[in-house]
């Protein structure tokens, strides 16, 4: 991320304007007056979002998470500055830099609302304690997993007891901080579980594969919140609408995946609402239309249990399932061009691999949705031959795309371990899935330190009869 540097004394130093003794560590003034020499050595800049910009036509929701963050990124702190708060700030300003290469990197992965929280630390202890979780979490995972779990946990269970503080409030419960920081611990549980392949595989599915019997996430609680607050046509905030807008993936991919998210038709339309300029994209189209199908899924199971003239209603539901396909499908052929017309000669240094894997990954997770679509139609009318043919050529796209994006495992090309699990559902034989199974066991170890092969053969089985509908 490019800034202006500035100095590398520590931060007590700093604060009172004194020459730091930087050769020495602790510097001298901190061992005269016994403090603590925190920050001494570190180079310091002061951020500016000139790179970010050059992602906002590939990424249009930069726009809405950004617009109020073109200064520097810690433009006024909300409280007097403390060396905990200043070493906090810094060391998330650290990890969230553009600098950082693709396989680890956090906003280009996870959204560009977490460039936004620097300005929002201090203001609420629940953000504070999820921000420094997710900072350690990532850490350990980059290092290698050199680290201890320990610390990471001791830090993910004291966010969590702030978090329930300020949802027992009514008034922090339906603040932006509140759910910027079940978003935040949504991303450091996965950080930390992949962190150390000694935990509970099952845990980790808690994100990937949630089942009734686990309770609440992270992302139900977000659905939650949202459904209790408001939308994103409700608010007036732009950081806050920039991260409803990036929190309305995990929460459509968790409705795709399980019956614990409850909306309404209608609030499932409000949940999609977007930018116009991000709706033009062929992100913002394909992101249409997989919002629209968990809606979808819950009709079609509907019509099927209660349905007393089900032809009539089956039929409705099969043309709207047949124009949504063909909308679908109408979006691969703009990300094929996009990829395959990718010069990164042309690109900044620091967004080449970004936007590579940013294109493999849109690509790969449309080709899903037309796979669970052409699911979706075989529960509805039948099986047939050319929905097969057709699931099973996108399978094979989806694998060769899979190949490319192992350079950028394992944060980069995260996508992937969902969408290889939807090309199983696409394959044409069970010599092809078998296949398909390796890949997803080895992807499974890299990307999530999984090695319960078992249980993902089960969860795979799972997901085809609730996609053909033959688990109503």
């Amino acid at each position: 991320m490019p800034g202006v540097p500035s100095g590398r004394g520590c931060d007590a130093c700093r604060k009172q304007k004194k020459k730091c003794d930087i050769d020495n560590f602790p510097c001298s003034r901190c061992s005269r007056l016994k403090i603590d020499c925190i920050g001494h050595g570190q180079q310091r800049y002061k951020f500016k979002n000139k790179t970010l910009d050059l992602a906002l036509p590939y990424r249009p929701a930069f726009k809405e998470a950004l617009r109020s963050h073109q200064q520097v990124l810690v433009l006024q702190p909300t409280q007097n500055l403390s060396n905990r708060l200043s070493s906090l700030t810094s060391r998330f300003i650290h990890s969230i830099s553009l600098d950082v290469d693709t396989r680890f990197q956090l906003p280009w992965n996870f959204g560009p609302f977490l460039v936004g929280i620097p300005c929002r630390l201090g203001r609420s202890a629940a953000l504070d304690a999820a921000t420094d979780t997710l900072i350690a979490a990532h850490t350990s995972f980059c290092a290698g997993n050199a680290t201890s779990k320990q610390p990471v946990l001791a830090k993910y269970s004291r966010a969590l007891s702030d978090l329930r503080h300020d949802l027992d409030d009514v008034v922090k419960a339906r603040s932006a901080e509140s759910l910027c920081a079940v978003m935040v611990l949504s991303i450091a549980q996965v950080r930390f579980l992949t962190s150390h392949p000694d935990a509970k595989p099952k845990l980790v599915q808690i994100f990937i594969f949630p089942s009734q019997e686990q309770g609440v996430t992270h992302t139900e609680g977000a659905a939650q919140i949202i459904k209790s607050r408001g939308f994103v046509t409700s608010s007036d905030d732009d950081f806050e609408r920039g991260l409803l807008l990036c929190l309305r993936a995990p929460v459509v991919f968790d409705a795709l995946l399980t019956d614990n998210i409850h909306f309404s038709s209608q609030e499932w339309e409000l949940i999609n609402v977007s930018t116009p300029e991000y709706q033009k994209l062929p992100d913002g189209r394909w992101f249409d239309c997989i919002a629209a199908i968990p809606d979808l899924l819950q009709r079609c199971k509907a019509a099927l249990i209660m349905c007393s003239a089900p032809g009539l209603h089956l039929l409705a539901l099969e043309l709207e399932t047949r124009s949504l396909l063909e909308d679908c499908k109408g979006i691969i052929n703009p990300l094929r061009e996009r990829l395959q017309e990718y010069d990164p000669a042309a690109k900044p240094p620091q967004l080449r691999g970004h936007l590579h894997a940013h294109f493999l990954r849109s690509l790969a997770l449309a080709l899903a949705t037309v796979i669970i679509l052409n699911c979706v139609l075989s529960g509805l009318e039948g099986t047939s031959d050319w929905v097969c043919e057709d699931s099973s050529r996108l399978s094979k796209e989806i694998i060769d795309l899979a190949e490319r994006a192992t350079i950028y495992r394992p944060l980069g090309s995260a996508a992937f371990i969902i969408c290889l699990r939807i090309a199983w559902m696409g394959a044409a034989n069970s010599s092809a899935r078998k296949e398909i199974e390796m890949l997803i066991f080895e992807w499974d170890r890299t990307c999530m330190g999984l090695y319960e092969n078992d249980t993902t053969l089960l969860e795979l089985a799972r997901m085809m009869r609730r996609f053909t509908l033959q688990d109503v």
